[in-house]
Order: C-alpha cells, then structure tokens, then sequence
C-alpha cells in the first residue's frame, strides 16, 4: 500500500485532506471509504516527480470533470496507520476469507479533517475556522465505485458531524446505496476499528454478509 494525502497546518493544527492509498501497479479508482477523521500515518515526505505525474493523471481522469485539478503543492507521501490496514481487508475480502489482491486506488475520505488519532480530542476542535476542515461534496468524487461509510458513533452523536456524513450518504448515488438501507437513520456505520475487533463476533454476521460481503461482490 502506498499512501498520498495533501497536508496542512494551519494555527498549530494539523489537516489531512484527500487522502489515496494505491495498491498493485494500477492507478484505476476501485473504490472509496468516508470514515470520522484522519488519524496517527504521518507524512514521511514530499511527492517525487513520479509520483506527482501519477497523481496529476489521476486528478484529470476522476477529477478534473468538475474543475478540480491536481496541485501538487502540500503533497505528500504517508506512513500507513492501523485504519487504514483495516480498510485494505474490507476491500480485499479478508474479513470473509476471500483475500483478493488489490490494485489501483481507494480514495479515503473523513467527515472532516482535523489529523488526530484521538478521535474525542479531534470533535473537540470542530469549533475552529477552515475552509478544509468538513468533508463536503466530496460524494461526487465517488464515480460509483464501491464505497464504505464508516463514520463511527462518536461522529454519528455529533450534531454537526452527523449533519456532514448524512448529506454526503443522502447525495450519493443509488447505486453507492444499493447495499445500505436509503433511510441514514437505520444504518450502522461502523468505523473499520471496530469491524476489525467484531468480525468473527455472532451478533456481527448478519452486517458482514449484508454489507462487507455486498461491497466487494
């Protein structure tokens, strides 16, 4: 897995914005995540010019549509974090025994941006003032790829996070939503830390085979 995300500070906090993780020798979308915030990878250095050429092809093939061109100012090159390990196996079937090799990018995206592992600490900072601090619009980035919202109950109990993730679900396409119940309300949007704790648990079948299983199908 390699890992890109654009980076920022701004007022002593951290941002992670639009964040890749590329698999294999393919730069193809295979698919997206929306998850609560970024966490504990850290940048190890600046995008080299191949990788600038990459995600510049990139950026013009799923981006560019809507007038978002690549800059390959604040580009980086990331550690992976634990999360983002347990996104891997949501999409290569290893929570249903399945293991298929990835390749080409899943698109990581958070309700919003605030880089900080302890996701509490991280809610606790939503009263700042940034344009890059919520996720919005980012559905339209999705190409309807398989996707996976994991939002996590701590963003869900949030009044002002839980506004962002259910614009983004509600304006996703039919076919993103197929596998998920169209009323946000009677979903469970379970963060992948907590699928990686509960996937061989009883009461968790019904959602992997339902959901996990439907994802990657």
């Amino acid at each position: 897995m390699n890992v890109y995300a654009e980076y920022f500070i701004e007022n002593n906090i951290p941002f992670r914005t639009n964040t890749i993780l590329q698999f294999g020798n393919s730069w193809e979308l295979i698919g997206n995540t929306v998850l609560a915030n970024p966490g504990s990878a850290e940048p190890l250095r600046e995008i080299n010019d191949n990788e600038r050429d990459k995600l510049t092809l990139f950026y013009k093939k799923y981006r560019n549509r809507i007038g978002n061109k690549f800059n390959q100012k604040n580009w980086y090159k990331f550690t992976d974090d634990q999360t983002m390990r347990f996104v891997e196996k949501i999409f290569n079937g290893g929570y249903l025994d399945i293991h298929k090799d990835l390749n080409g990018v899943i698109q990581l995206f958070n309700t919003f941006n605030i880089k900080n592992q302890y996701l509490t600490e991280a809610i606790n900072q939503i009263n700042i003032d940034s344009n890059i601090l919520f996720s919005k619009g980012i559905e339209k980035y999705f190409h309807d790829k398989p996707t996976y919202f994991g939002f996590s109950n701590e963003v869900l109990n949030n009044e002002i996070l839980r506004a962002i993730a259910k614009d983004i679900f509600d304006n996703s396409s039919e076919k993103i939503k197929k596998i998920y119940n169209k009323d946000f309300s009677k979903n469970s949007f379970y963060h992948p830390m907590y699928i990686n704790r509960a996937f061989k648990q009883k009461h968790f079948q019904q959602y992997k085979y339902n959901v996990l299983k439907l994802l990657i199908s």
